[in-house]
C-alpha cells in the first residue's frame, strides 16, 4: 500500500471510529468489513485455531461497540484493532491451555508455530530458490523478530504502531526489525541475499 492510500484508508478508518464512538451501527459494520480479513490472518498466525479467532475477533467487536463512549479517538485504528485481538486472543489461549499443559510449555509451542517464513510478504517477491532458502533461515531467527519483521513487510505498520501492538518501545521494535533483517543476511549465501532483500530492507 502506497503511502497516499494509506493516508486514505487511515483517514476513514478514523471517520468511522467517531462514527462508532457516537452510536453509529453501520460504522462499526465498516470497520468490521475493513479490517476482518487482515484480523484473521493475523490472528491465525498467533492461534492456529479457526473457530477461536474467529470468536475473538467478534468479541473484540462486540466490546468495542459495548464501550464505545469511553473509547479514546485512535490515530491507527488498525493498530489498535491488531493490539487488541493479538491481547484477547492471546488471553484466551493461556486460559485454554491452562486445562491442558503448564503455560511455559504453551508459550513456546506458540512462539516456535507462530509467523512462519511463509507469512511474509517478502517471499512473495523471491524465486523459488530464494524462498525455500529464506524459509529456512526465518525458522533459526526468534518468534518476536520473525513477529515485528511480519507487522512491517506484511502489515506495513510504522514502528510506533509495531510497539504498540508488541507491548516495546518503537526503537525496540526497530531494532527486532534490524535485527531480524541482519541475522538473515547473515545466514543466507550472497546470491539468495541480493535478491530477497534489495528491496525489502529499502522499504523497512
Amino acid at each position: 500500500m502506497i503511502a497516499e492510500e494509506k493516508r486514505e484508508s487511515n483517514l476513514k478508518d478514523r471517520l468511522f471510529w467517531e462514527r462508532m464512538r457516537k452510536g453509529d451501527q453501520e460504522a462499526l459494520a465498516a470497520l468490521f468489513r475493513r479490517h476482518y480479513a487482515m484480523l484473521y490472518d493475523y490472528g491465525m498466525k498467533l492461534a492456529r485455531q479457526e473457530e477461536q479467532v474467529k470468536d475473538s475477533i467478534q468479541e473484540m467487536f462486540a466490546y468495542l461497540w459495548e464501550k464505545r463512549q469511553k473509547l479514546s479517538p485512535a490515530n491507527s485504528v488498525r493498530a489498535y484493532l491488531l493490539a487488541s485481538l493479538r491481547r484477547d486472543l492471546l488471553k484466551a489461549l493461556a486460559q485454554q491451555n491452562k486445562r491442558q499443559a503448564s503455560q511455559e510449555e504453551f508459550d513456546r509451542q506458540q512462539e516456535q508455530e507462530i509467523f512462519s517464513s511463509e507469512d511474509l510478504l517478502i517471499l512473495q517477491e523471491s524465486g523459488i530458490a530464494e524462498r525455500l532458502a529464506l524459509k529456512q533461515a526465518l525458522q533459526t531467527i526468534p518468534p518476536r523478530l520473525r513477529e515485528a519483521l511480519y507487522l512491517k513487510t506484511f502489515s506495513g505498520l510504522p514502528y510506533r504502531d509495531i510497539a504498540a501492538i508488541m507491548k516495546i518501545s518503537p526503537q525496540v521494535a526497530r531494532n527486532y526489525v534490524a535485527e531480524a533483517f541482519q541475522r538473515l543476511r547473515r545466514i543466507l549465501r550472497p546470491a539468495a541475499r541480493q535478491k530477497i532483500f534489495k528491496k525489502s530492507e529499502k522499504d523497512a
